[in-house]
């Protein structure tokens, strides 16, 4: 996952009915960057990163309407 292209984080926020604001991808990217740093990843796979959004689903401000 390269959390640096809003398409592949939008991707990943419309799969969890979340809004693809800006805001909801700014925390995507800070948790995917905390997941990184603490267990000493280079890069997380999809499937970890649905597994990233469903266990921190509180962190998002904006859901799909």
């Amino acid at each position: 996952m390269n959390f640096s292209e809003d398409y592949e984080l939008n991707y990943h926020l419309k799969k969890h009915n979340l809004s693809q604001s800006k805001e909801n991808r700014a925390v995507l990217v800070s948790l995917g960057k905390g997941f990184r740093e603490k267990y000493g990843k280079d890069t997380l796979t999809h499937e970890e990163v649905d597994v990233l959004i469903a266990k921190n689903s509180k962190e998002f401000k904006i859901f799909k309407k």
